[in-house]
C-alpha cells in the first residue's frame, strides 16, 4: 500500500471508532434493522450455547468473535475507502491538486 494511503488509513481508522454518539455519525436503516435483529436473537444465542457441551460452547464463541472481528475489519475498510473515493472525486473535480510530495499511487478509472 502506498505510504500516503497508509497514513490516511491510520488517521481515518482513529476517527471511525471514536465517538459513535456524535450527531454526524451515520447509521443506515440496514444497520438499524440488523442491530434490532441481533438484539432480538442475542438471548436465543445464549440459550443455544447452553445446549452445547463446554468444548462446543467455547468453539462457537471463538467463531462468533472471529466473525465479529471480520465484520469490524470490513467496516473499517469500507469507511476508509469512502474517504479515498471522496479525495479522488475532489481531485477530479479540480478542487485538489497533485503536488511533488503527494502523488496518486495509480490513476483511477474515470467514466
Amino acid at each position: 500500500m502506498n505510504d500516503v494511503w497508509m497514513k490516511i488509513a491510520q488517521f481515518l481508522g482513529t476517527l471511525n471508532g471514536e465517538n459513535v454518539k456524535r450527531e454526524s455519525y451515520v447509521r443506515t436503516p440496514e444497520f438499524e434493522t440488523a442491530l434490532d435483529t441481533w438484539k432480538e436473537t442475542e438471548q436465543e444465542w445464549e440459550v443455544f450455547l447452553e445446549t452445547l457441551p463446554a468444548e462446543g460452547q467455547e468453539k462457537a464463541e471463538e467463531m462468533k468473535e472471529c466473525l465479529e472481528d471480520f465484520a469490524s475489519a470490513q467496516e473499517k475498510c469500507a469507511y476508509i475507502q469512502g474517504y479515498a473515493d471522496c479525495v479522488q472525486a475532489l481531485y477530479h473535480m479540480g478542487l485538489l491538486k497533485e503536488n511533488e510530495g503527494l502523488k496518486w499511487a495509480e490513476k483511477p478509472d474515470v467514466l
